[in-house]
C-alpha cells in the first residue's frame, strides 16, 4: 500500500475509497514529495447533516497533504469558516472559488503552487473561473487537479447529461485544450494561440479527475511552420503562394460560419 493510500485512509479522506484518486495524485507528485513544495487545495470539507458549515469539522485532506510533504506548505479555501488547527505549515482561508477578490489576495500572499487542487463547489462556471484565474500562479512544471469531474454531467451543478456537447460544462472546456496543446499542427495561419495553448504539455483524462501540467509548450511542428504547409517548388512560387492563402482563408470562414450555425442551433 502507498505511502499516500495509507494516509487517506488514516485521516478519513474520499481520496480513497468514495474515490480512488491516490495513485493518480501519487504519480505526479511523487518526484516532489520530499521537496519544500506549495500546494492550495479549493474545499476543505466537513461534510455533516446535509452541508458543510460545520467550523470544527473538515481538513481531511489538508492533513493528507500536510503529513505527506513534510516540507511542504499547504493552504486550503473553503466558502465556510473553518476554525481546524492542523499546524503551522497549514493556513486556512475562507472564501469563493469564484471570487477574484479572494483569490487575487491568496496569490499575493503565497506567490506561486506547484500543486493546485479543485475539490470545491464542482459546478462547472466555479472550476472554470478558478482554473482560468489561478492558472498563471502555478509554477512552471506544476499540476493542477480536477476532482469529481462526473458533475460535468450532472444539472445540479451545472452539467448536462443529455447534450454531451454542451460547451458550458467543464469537461466539454478542457476537451477543448487537448487542440491547444497541439497548436502548432494546427493548419490554419488565421490561429491565434492564447496562454494554454502556449503553457500546457499535458492534459489527462481519468476517471472523475482531469489533470493539466504547466510548461512552456515549445515542440515545433515536423510538417507545418507557422501554422501553413511551405510552397515548393520555384516556378510560379508567388502565384502559387496567393492560391494557397486564398484556399486557408476559405477554410477559416467555413470554419466561422460552422461555429455560428452549431451556436445558433443551440
Amino acid at each position: 500500500m502507498s505511502i499516500l493510500k495509507k494516509l487517506t485512509i488514516k485521516h478519513n479522506s474520499d481520496k480513497h475509497g468514495s474515490h480512488f484518486y491516490t495513485k493518480i495524485y501519487e504519480r505526479y507528485m511523487l518526484p516532489k514529495k520530499n521537496k519544500s513544495i506549495t500546494i492550495f487545495e479549493i474545499g476543505i470539507g466537513g461534510y455533516n447533516n446535509g452541508n458543510y458549515s460545520d467550523i470544527n469539522l473538515g481538513g481531511e485532506s489538508l492533513r493528507v497533504w500536510r503529513d505527506y510533504f513534510l516540507k511542504g506548505k499547504v493552504i486550503g479555501l473553503d466558502i465556510f469558516k473553518k476554525e481546524i488547527n492542523l499546524g503551522p505549515r497549514v493556513k486556512i482561508i475562507q472564501g469563493s472559488q469564484s471570487s477574484a477578490n479572494c483569490l487575487f489576495k491568496i496569490i499575493k500572499k503565497f506567490k506561486k503552487f506547484d500543486f493546485i487542487v479543485d475539490d470545491g463547489s464542482h459546478n462547472s462556471k466555479d472550476v472554470i473561473f478558478s482554473f482560468k484565474y489561478l492558472f498563471n500562479s502555478l509554477k512552471e512544471g506544476g499540476y493542477y487537479f480536477i476532482e469529481d469531474t462526473q458533475a460535468s454531467y450532472i444539472r445540479e451543478f451545472g452539467g448536462d447529461g443529455a447534450f454531451l456537447d454542451n460547451k458550458k460544462t467543464a469537461m466539454n472546456y478542457f476537451k477543448k485544450m487537448v487542440d491547444k496543446i497541439n497548436y502548432q499542427e494546427i493548419e490554419n495561419p488565421f490561429y491565434k494561440p492564447d496562454e494554454f495553448a502556449k503553457n500546457i504539455t499535458e492534459i489527462s483524462f481519468f476517471h472523475n479527475m482531469i489533470v493539466i501540467k504547466k510548461e512552456k509548450n515549445l515542440e515545433k511542428s515536423n510538417i507545418l511552420v507557422n501554422n501553413r504547409r511551405l510552397v515548393s517548388g520555384s516556378s510560379y512560387i508567388k502565384l502559387r503562394l496567393f492560391i494557397k492563402n486564398l484556399k486557408y482563408l476559405a477554410l477559416y470562414l467555413k470554419a466561422k460560419i460552422n461555429y455560428l450555425l452549431i451556436s445558433f442551433k443551440i
